[in-house]
């Protein structure tokens, strides 16, 4: 299985199986090890996309500029590269409610 986290220069790179058309954004860390992100948001227009950067913004506290969809901006499965941080930080913070 590939994984949904590894480093890259200066942060990480994290496969996302996005899931729009939720009723909140949420962030799932399956038994897996596979990252899967609820949208509130539907698929049309980039809508979805800049709903999940808004939400690793705001709960990573990182600028948006430094998250950025890198790979599947019209598909289920995102490719999002995240500056300044270690995959240690991401999960720690992404399993905090």
């Amino acid at each position: 299985m590939e994984r949904s986290i590894e480093d890259i220069q200066d942060g990480i790179r994290v496969r996302i199986h996005a899931i729009p058309n939720a009723r909140r954004t949420e962030i799932l860390i399956e038994p897996d090890g596979a990252i899967t992100m609820r949208v509130n948001a539907p698929p049309v227009k980039g809508k979805a996309n800049r709903e999940i950067v808004k939400w690793l913004s705001k709960k990573l506290h990182k600028p948006n500029s430094h998250i950025r969809i890198i790979a599947g901006l019209r598909s289920h499965i995102k490719v999002v590269d995240i500056i300044g941080i270690d995959e240690k930080n991401f999960l720690e913070t992404i399993r905090q409610e």
